[in-house]
């Protein structure tokens, strides 16, 4: 146990000293909370909510979404460079190594979620209760869950240079997709139904929960918990094969 609270505390030091992850979780995100923030911030969904909390959620949700896929997705660099076939000769076992990792993941996305709720409070002028803020956040980081396993799964797989490119392109799909820059209501009924199979949009709804007094749906709920055991199944797998090729 100690070993994995030591690994997953370099882990988490070294990716926040990655540029990357400063541009794309938390330079980003702001940036296109503030734009559409300025656009539509005044206005009220069909559903009661302020649009500016609305915004602050979905770009929110999509910051911490790459800080948690981007950070698993570092396992590919740490392959290439012979630090992975070091760790498998310590003690550190293989549920304690994705547990580490699934930590670190969950750690770096804390900073893309109170930057922008920072600026929906402060810029966005966001009109939440106390408790509506704390349920929120609260929510939307535990739905980060699936996505760390899955930033582990490209980690595994992709080589370093298929890795970043590969990242992108599932995150940028599953947060277009899942309706984090555009409402499902818009798409066609077909892409919808889309929509409400990805974990992407499930995050954001259950964030949002809180904004209307609602409760937390059962539906997101089980959705993201079988995308967390599906992934988690596929990453044990992912995590024994990339072993057999170090």
């Amino acid at each position: 146990m100690s070993m994995a609270l030591s690994y997953t505390l370099i882990s988490a030091r070294s990716t926040f000293r990655n540029g990357r992850y400063v541009v794309f979780t938390l330079a980003l995100p702001l940036v296109l909370y503030l734009m559409f923030n300025s656009l539509y911030g005044n206005d009220t969904t069909d559903t009661g909510i302020n649009v500016a909390a609305y915004l602050m959620v979905s770009m929110a949700a999509y910051g911490a979404m790459g800080a948690t896929i981007t950070a698993g997705a570092r396992i590919a660099i740490e392959r290439q460079v012979g630090w992975n076939r070091q760790l498998r000769l310590t003690a550190l076992s293989p549920q304690g190594y994705m547990v580490a990792k699934a930590a670190v993941a969950m750690l770096v996305a804390i900073p893309a979620i109170v930057l922008v709720f920072a600026a929906g409070a402060v810029v966005g002028h966001a009109q939440m209760s106390t408790g509506q803020w704390f349920e929120s956040g609260i929510a939307l980081w535990l739905g980060l869950i699936p996505y760390s396993v899955l930033g582990m799964i490209i980690g595994f797989v992709a080589s370093i240079d298929a890795a970043q490119p590969l990242t992108m392109i599932v995150y940028l799909g599953l947060s277009i997709l899942g309706g984090l820059w555009f409402p499902v209501e818009q798409f066609p009924t077909f892409m919808q139904h889309v929509a409400k199979a990805l974990p992407s949009y499930w995050t954001a709804e259950i964030a949002r929960a809180p904004l209307t007094h609602s409760a937390i749906p059962l539906t997101g709920v089980l959705v993201l918990a079988a995308w967390t055991i599906g992934l988690t199944v596929v990453g044990m797998a992912a995590y024994r094969r990339s072993g057999a090729r170090v």
